[in-house]
């Protein structure tokens, strides 16, 4: 696999380093003290699930782009190619905890997109609250409105492309994350989601099947910026798929 981005070098922080080294050294499962959850065992969770498979360069890319970010910095999309049936879930679970535990003193609002509650919402939800419950820090969250779990001063907010509910907090300013991208129609994200993502110095990940039969996927937001990220968009990168993850691929 290979990312196509701009040619400025990305420059590692701390932690998008710490998840690139310290799987080997620290479990995931770990803890400090009851109710409480250290970031390195978090970091190392990602870690080992980043150098376990081949998909490292993909999950470095996201969690440096999500973890260093700031007010000044450009918004970023970054579109991810995944075979029918792959999951990220794993994965997304661990950075929506490293971001909830990183900015729970300075705050940060951050929201995961999915067509189906059933299918989707529902069960990250459940794995967020489980992947607390198994580091310790089953005390150090709580929900906050109908599908917001917040940690201190951090949030992360759940919507459901078939089952919207109203919120009203602010816009999210750290990560937007698009599951089954390639099911949701760019018409109902333009109308959603693109008036509130915005900010400056937000990363959004559209995880989707390229491909797919049918309309649903022409149409889809996951088309059309996947296509805007391989014509080389200054502030994209997109990670192509071909036979393996492993494989160069340029789009």
């Amino acid at each position: 696999m290979r990312a196509n981005a701009s040619s400025e070098e990305v420059k590692m922080s701390p932690i998008a380093t710490a998840i690139s080294t310290l799987g080997s050294v620290l479990d995931f499962t770990g803890s400090v003290g009851s109710g409480s959850v250290s970031p390195l065992t978090i970091a190392s969770g990602l870690a080992e699930l980043a150098l376990s498979d081949d998909r490292n360069t993909t999950w470095t890319q996201i969690v440096e782009s999500v973890t260093n970010r700031s007010d000044s910095s450009e918004s970023k999309i970054i579109t991810v190619d995944l075979a029918k049936g792959e999951s990220v879930q794993n994965f997304s679970t661990r950075l929506r905890m490293l971001l909830l535990f990183m900015n729970r003193d300075i705050g940060s609002i951050s929201a995961t997109v999915s067509p189906s509650f059933k299918d989707d919402t529902y069960p990250a939800m459940l794995a967020l609250v489980k992947g607390f419950q198994s580091s310790g820090a089953s005390e150090d969250w709580r929900p906050d409105g109908p599908r917001s779990i917040r940690m201190g001063n951090a949030r992360h907010l759940f919507v459901s492309v078939d089952m919207p509910v109203v919120d009203r907090s602010q816009s999210p300013d750290t990560l937007v994350e698009i599951v089954a991208a390639h099911k949701i129609s760019s018409s109902w994200y333009d109308q959603h989601v693109s008036p509130r993502v915005s900010s400056h110095g937000l990363t959004t990940v559209m995880f989707g099947v390229p491909n797919s039969p049918g309309s649903e996927y022409a149409n889809s937001i996951f088309k059309r910026e996947r296509t805007k990220n391989a014509l080389g968009r200054s502030s994209g990168i997109h990670f192509s798929r071909q036979l393996n993850w492993s494989a160069p691929a340029a789009v």
